[in-house]
């Protein structure tokens, strides 16, 4: 009988730490994979940013020089 006393709070121990691992690693495979996109993100934002906006900046000063400014 005191065996059973020993044995459940022991199994319940290890099913808990073996499953607050697994959650750990999945928790990290997810933070590693967003801050791979953050990263791509920081990469592409400015290279898109210049695309769109170097076209409109030259169709500004065009205006402007036919303008007069």
């Amino acid at each position: 009988m005191a065996l059973e006393y020993i044995i459940g709070p022991v199994l319940a121990l290890l099913l808990g730490m073996k499953f607050t691992d697994y959650r750990s690693k999945v928790k990290d495979t997810k933070i590693s994979e967003l801050e791979n996109k953050i990263e791509l993100l920081e990469t592409e934002t400015p290279k898109k940013m210049m695309a769109t906006l170097v076209p409109v900046a030259k169709a500004v000063q065009k205006l402007n020089q036919q303008v007069g400014l």
